[in-house]
Parts: structure tokens; C-alpha cells; sequence
């Protein structure tokens, strides 16, 4: 395999993120992936399309709600 392909696991740490949040961006498709052709379980991720996703914006985080005094 050539180091332009990342497995999840491999990716995942690549971009700093959890693998749960990688399989979910490549399962919305927010992320493009091709499937191994040893085990077609194994998802591999282009190093080219993690460095987009990882040098791209981020998402706002939502806002915690104001604390309310009493």
C-alpha cells in the first residue's frame, strides 16, 4: 500500500480527530474514500484529501447557554 492511502485508524489520528468522527465524515460524504481491495471492510483515505479537511474552516461550535442567576 502506498503512503498516499491512510487506513481510518491512520487518518484519523493524521487529521486529529476520532475514528467514530471520520467513519461519520465519510459516511455524509463529507470526506471521499475507496474501499481496499484486500478487505473491503478497510476504508483508505487520500493523504491530498485529509490535508483539506484538516487545513480547511471549521464548523462554529454552538454556544453554551447563558447560566441563569437567581
Amino acid at each position: 500500500m502506498s503512503d498516499e492511502y491512510l487506513p481510518l485508524m491512520r487518518a484519523a489520528e493524521y487529521v486529529g480527530v476520532s475514528r467514530v468522527k471520520l467513519a461519520q465524515l465519510a459516511k455524509e460524504g463529507t470526506i471521499p474514500y475507496v474501499t481496499s481491495p484486500l478487505d473491503k471492510r478497510v476504508k483508505l483515505f487520500r493523504r491530498d484529501d485529509l490535508d483539506r479537511l484538516k487545513d480547511g474552516p471549521r464548523p462554529p461550535q454552538a454556544q453554551a447557554a447563558p447560566a441563569r442567576s437567581e
